[in-house]
């Protein structure tokens, strides 16, 4: 055999090895605990942005400090999982509660963020309906409620309407996300009213309309 096929040989056989350890410590690195703790808490972040946002969606009040003690639970939580399981394959316990810290609360920032958008809520006029024909004179109801995807209420809000001549109109919150004013029209003009109701909830504006029509009384 020539040397240069024992020098071929040779190097095949240290590429494979290297290759082999090279395999090796990626496997290890995979299973290595602080690794799993790591994916596992930026996993969690994101559901733990998916609890706040039922939660708080249920219960209708969105709060950003509601959102960090429900984030700080599930982080607390998963902090004495992992060290029932990985304490005796750590170094250091106190690992166990740093790894992964800032990948799980940045993911839950950017997560939450989202889902709170998402949620928001929404502003709908009830009444009276959608072309409805008033004599002038007549009281108009005007009634709108606030709920969310889930159904949820949200209380406290400022409601206003306008009038035909653009003057504010305040309603007041009768029962939990439902606002209501009644308007009488008798100076009023015959003509098109253009509705709308317009409300701040949770630090977000929400508006909706429609348009009524006001005829002369016989």
């Amino acid at each position: 055999m020539r040397w240069t096929d024992v020098w071929k040989e040779a190097t095949l056989n240290a590429n494979a090895e290297i290759y082999s350890k090279q395999n090796e410590q990626t496997r290890k690195e995979k299973m290595n605990p602080l690794s799993i703790i790591y994916w596992t808490r930026f996993l969690l972040g994101i559901v733990a942005a998916l609890i706040c946002t039922l939660f708080i969606g249920l219960l209708g009040d969105i709060s950003i400090f509601n959102g960090i003690s429900i984030a700080l639970l599930v982080y607390i939580i998963s902090y004495y999982i992992y060290k029932r399981f990985f304490m005796a394959q750590v170094e250091k316990p106190s690992k166990i509660f740093s790894t992964g810290v800032g990948a799980y609360f940045l993911t839950w920032i950017v997560m939450f963020t989202l889902f709170f958008t998402l949620l928001g809520p929404t502003l709908t006029l009830t009444s009276p309906a959608s072309n409805t024909v008033f004599s002038a004179g007549e009281a108009v109801t005007i009634s709108a409620s606030i709920t969310n995807q889930f159904g949820a209420s949200f209380s406290g809000a400022n409601v206003t309407a306008n009038s035909p001549t653009n003057a504010l109109i305040q309603l007041v919150e009768t029962s939990p996300g439902t606002y209501l004013a009644t308007y009488n029209t008798s100076s009023d003009s015959p003509g098109d009213w253009n509705i709308r109701v317009a409300a701040w909830v949770s630090g977000r504006y929400r508006e909706d309309s429609i348009t009524v029509r006001i005829e002369a009384g016989s």
